[in-house]
């Protein structure tokens, strides 16, 4: 009986760290990047304008950060819309795991949310870090870079975790990385092993399993073995989410399937994003909208 208070507490304490962290884990907020009178702000997932359209161009939010441009330089905002980091960059990508890719001149490197650089300006170009590991759970990420003329992969202390023997190279997710060589594109493991052999004129990184490949000019889908999962029978596709559904191209119109290859929203559209917390970017013309699940818009097309 001299252990059941202590005990007790520690329960309580370790479920009220559980709920603390599942609190933070899901206080960024959803927002979507729009087009509005030619500039660029942010709604939510209710259509309602939370950052006024004021930028001349804008990324995606990850992490709570999104890269916005004002006339011809690239800085950060927060999810309120006030400036993290000040417009001063050349060119920005996405921030992750604390570290924004910038470019400065003719050189790339990444900066923290200081705007203070952590990996210096030496890359020949740089892509934002993304989850490399083999499952989502597993807290593993890597950055493509060129470094002179060379793809590697960098981990966010900015040492080479592999250097691919490639012609291209694209984002190491879930495991595998797209690979061209000898004019064809293949997959690598995260050892550098191929366990997809070059055979397609286009691939894509993997979301959700599977992955989106060209061959034979027609788009289809793979899983991780490079088994067919979805038939090539379109003429263009981008890669599923975790929403479960995937843009493709039919018949000179965008819609979207789900992972059976069934037609989930048909093709209507003039453009198509894949969908992000609930809502998927089409065009219209030269306008842009989010359209929800079911088809309906959540914010009809704007320019």
């Amino acid at each position: 009986m001299l252990f059941t208070l202590p005990r007790i507490c520690g329960l309580v304490i370790l479920n009220l760290v559980i709920i603390t962290m599942a609190v933070r884990a899901d206080t960024t907020k959803k927002l979507y990047a729009v087009h509005l009178n030619g500039k660029r702000g942010f709604i939510n997932d209710s259509g309602g304008i939370v950052i006024p359209a004021k930028f001349d161009d804008v990324l995606h939010f990850q992490d709570g950060i999104a890269p916005v441009k004002v006339g011809a330089k690239w800085g950060y905002i927060n999810e309120s819309g006030n400036f993290l980091i000040e417009p001063r960059f050349d060119d920005a990508r996405n921030f992750l795991v604390g570290l924004g890719a910038v470019k400065v001149g003719d050189r790339w490197g990444f900066v923290n949310t200081k705007g203070e650089f952590a990996i210096p300006l030496r890359y020949d170009f740089a892509r934002a870090f993304a989850d490399s590991g083999d499952t989502p759970a597993e807290k593993f990420n890597t950055a493509r870079v060129k470094l002179d003329g060379k793809w590697v992969l960098i981990d966010p202390a900015g040492n080479v975790y592999l250097r691919p023997q490639a012609e291209d190279l694209g984002p190491l997710e879930e495991g595998l990385a797209p690979v061209k060589v000898g004019g064809q594109w293949g997959y690598i493991d995260r050892t550098g092993r191929m366990v997809v052999q070059p055979q397609f004129e286009v691939a894509k990184g993997f979301g959700s399993d599977f992955a989106v490949v060209e061959r034979g000019g027609r788009w289809c889908f793979i899983d991780k073995t490079g088994k067919f999962v979805i038939p090539c029978q379109f003429d263009g596709a981008d890669e599923f989410t975790e929403d479960g559904l995937a843009p493709v191209k039919v018949g000179g119109k965008w819609g979207y399937i789900d992972r059976n290859g069934k037609v989930a929203i048909k093709p209507q559209f003039d453009g198509a994003k894949p969908f992000e917390n609930g809502l998927g970017e089409v065009q219209s013309g030269d306008a842009f909208g989010y359209i929800d699940k079911t088809g309906k818009y959540a914010w009809k097309p704007s320019k």
